[in-house]
């Protein structure tokens, strides 16, 4: 295991060595193009001596039968001891590691089996765990793989077993039906031929029962639920663009660049934008083989590649799009991508690259350079490469160092790329692309210029945690990275009036505040003034955004949480600040109707809005409790929105409960994303 930074580490040596540190570094900077820097440090030799991709370890992406019969000899021992969690695992690595016949049709055969036994070993665990729908399609998939005609009769058995649980009586009937006359043909002593008969006669007798469906078990509700089934909607999507709400648009000023603004009052809780990703990869350590490559949602019965054992699917539509996609360039170099341990930004550069080949990439980046950079900027929603070339990277903001850096590990990825990814060189009619010096320096520059662009323009996917009995305090953990074209244009303010969320690689901003008309639409690209100072939060964002923010939180410089007013006050509508009761002796303003000034001032009745917050504090109390127990539904997001739009319209801000609001509406927002329930921890004696 080599990671990228040994190797950087490495070249550097050698460059010190032969003293050519600050020759090297004069070939970097604001003047040069990205092209330029990756063609001059290709061609030094300490670069193609140090800067390979190592091998990495293929044992972890081999697959081989008799390390399938290990995984599936280890789940039935675990089935026999009722640890059915285990047993899942167990041969879910099974499935992985067995020879598959791939999705193009190959003949299925003796070589297989393997694959068709851990289906389905794993189809009797699923049923084992109430999980019908899972099981039915395994058993189905081990019969498609080849499982052993001799034994047959007990996977059409189960079959009718999960149909029924369904409330699917006719159709188990029918499957025992062709069971049963299927029978004559098997190889089956008369003892083991009456058993079968037996069985299903047992079978047929339900299938005249009251159409009943089994409810899954409770009990292992954290191994199979992983969120809602959708995301949620769009509140009121345009037309022409239903990934974006008709209350936003897209606008561009000089100081602001592209951004978001509001063109109607927007509530909190509204669905603003609901977008899948231009692209995204999982993470490269382990949750290769826990979450999908394709939607990056946590697998609990994985689908496998049918090449390399490191991955996994959600389901066959999942399955084909990564085999017969990004996954073909990538699924013998991932023991390399692995080992380098690449950031984010590298590796989501690769995985657009390779998803691509040499001959379209030309035409992509020559037609490009043909439009020009012109003087007017982009304000559509792209989803081609077009977005991904434009990304702003900063890049003559860049010191020398960093510049540097980038254009080593490009250096590691186009090796990688050109040596190891057929399919990358592939042109239309299925041959091989010539190499020339111009593509390795197209491939190189695209390669750098995406780091770049990504570094500023990433998103994490996130998956709620939920516990036995408290919501994760943090927003999840993090499975994957992605890239969004219309988020790309929401700017940061460490005070936002919008969130995001993940359902897998599908994001959704939200609002957490009432948003008026005419507003900037931003979200928070790191820490918010809540938790960090502002010195903080300037800091990290020059370092790796390269801007000074200059939002309310950081111009007033807001104090954090601890040292906020813990009630909230109701606020004059002229001056903003606290009443002394219902009084503003500031402006000598009485809030005690509602009525309109001489000078204009919209005054409201602080005694009823005074009620009105106390019950819904009241309600959002009560609400509160079932979110942090990972609970969500329309009823509970409503407490906690009309707790918000009181505090946001009538109360000083800020102040702790309208913190405590956004946090209970984040939490409802995480939950309505991806979801992973922890196991559930065994009781103290």
């Amino acid at each position: 295991m080599t990671s990228f930074k040994e190797l950087y580490s490495k070249f550097r040596g050698l460059l010190q060595q032969s003293w050519l540190t600050n020759d090297v570094a004069a070939h970097f900077g604001p003047m040069a193009t990205l092209d330029s820097m990756f063609k001059y440090l290709w061609s030094r030799p300490e670069a193609q001596q140090e800067l390979l991709p190592p091998p990495g370890n293929l044992r972890i992406s081999r697959k081989g039968a008799s390390e399938s019969e290990k995984f599936r000899n280890e789940g039935n021992r675990l089935y026999k001891e009722k640890k059915l969690e285990q047993a899942l695992l167990a041969y879910n690595y099974g499935i992985l590691a067995a020879p598959h016949p791939g999705l193009d049709g190959e003949v299925v055969g003796s070589q297989h089996e393997g694959l068709s036994l851990a289906f389905a070993n794993r189809s009797a665990v699923l049923y084992e765990m109430g999980q019908y729908k899972l099981a039915l399609a395994d058993a189905e998939r081990a019969l498609a793989s080849g499982y052993p005609s001799s034994k047959r009769h007990r996977l059409h058995e189960r079959r009718a077993k999960c149909l029924q649980a369904m409330g699917k009586m006719e159709e188990a009937n029918a499957v025992l039906e062709e069971t049963l006359t299927a029978l004559a043909t098997l190889s089956l002593d008369e003892k083991e031929v009456t058993a079968a008969k037996n069985s299903i006669s047992k079978l047929k007798s339900k299938c005249n029962e009251k159409q009943n469906t089994t409810p899954a078990s409770l009990r292992y509700q954290h191994v199979f639920y992983t969120g809602q089934p959708h995301p949620p909607p769009v509140s009121q999507p345009q037309s022409d663009l239903p990934c974006l709400s008709d209350a936003i648009s897209i606008q561009y000023t000089p100081i602001r660049g592209r951004h978001l603004v509001a063109n109607r009052d927007i509530l909190p809780g509204e669905v603003l934008v609901q977008e899948d990703a231009l692209a995204a990869t999982t993470k490269l350590d382990a949750t290769l083989r826990s979450h999908c490559s394709t939607c990056l949602r946590r697998c609990p019965a994985p689908l496998p590649c049918p090449t390399c054992s490191l991955v996994v699917f959600c389901s066959e539509e999942c399955q084909s799009t990564g085999v017969t996609g990004y996954h073909k360039a990538e699924c013998g170099v991932l023991p390399a991508l692995v080992s380098l341990q690449l950031d984010p930004a590298a590796a989501l550069a690769f995985r657009v690259l390779s998803s691509t080949t040499l001959p379209a990439l030309r035409a992509k980046v020559s037609a490009l350079l043909d439009e020009g950079s012109g003087s007017r900027p982009m304000l559509s929603v792209q989803r081609d490469y077009r977005m991904l070339y434009h990304l702003e990277g900063h890049a003559t903001a860049r010191t020398e160092s960093q510049l540097q850096e980038t254009a080593a590990i490009a250096c590691v990825l186009a090796h990688i790329l050109f040596q190891n990814c057929p399919s990358f060189l592939m042109d239309d009619t299925g041959n091989l692309s010539a190499i020339s010096e111009e593509d390795i320096t197209l491939v190189g520059g695209q390669l750098m210029r995406l780091i770049l662009g990504l570094e500023c323009n990433i998103h994490l996917t996130k998956e709620a945690l939920v516990g036995t009995a408290v919501m994760n305090k943090g927003r999840g953990q993090e499975v994957g990275w992605s890239v969004y074209s219309a988020l790309s244009f929401v700017n940061h303010s460490c005070v936002p009036n919008t969130l995001s969320t993940s359902h897998g690689k599908v994001k959704f901003l939200y609002s957490i505040n009432i948003i008026p008309r005419g507003a900037e639409i931003t979200d928070s690209y790191g820490e918010r003034y809540v938790s960090h100072t502002r010195t903080e939060r300037r800091t990290a964002l020059q370092q790796h955004y390269y801007f000074c923010c200059g939002c309310a939180a950081c111009q007033a410089d807001w104090p954090l949480f601890k040292d906020i007013p813990e009630k909230p006050s109701l606020r004059c509508p002229s001056c903003f600040q606290a009443l002394a009761g219902f009084t503003c002796r500031l402006c000598d303003i009485s809030c005690t109707s509602q009525a309109t000034t001489q000078t204009g001032i919209h005054l409201y009745n602080a005694p009823d809005i005074l009620k009105q917050l106390n019950k819904a504090w009241h309600d959002f109390l009560k609400a509160a409790v079932q979110i942090q127990k990972g609970n969500v539904s329309p009823e509970l997001v409503e407490m906690v929105v009309t707790l918000m739009e009181i505090l946001d319209r009538y109360t000083v801000y800020p102040n702790q409960a309208i913190i405590n609001a956004q946090e209970a509406l984040m939490a409802c927002f995480d939950l309505m994303g991806s979801v992973h329930f922890l196991p559930i921890a065994p009781k103290q004696k």
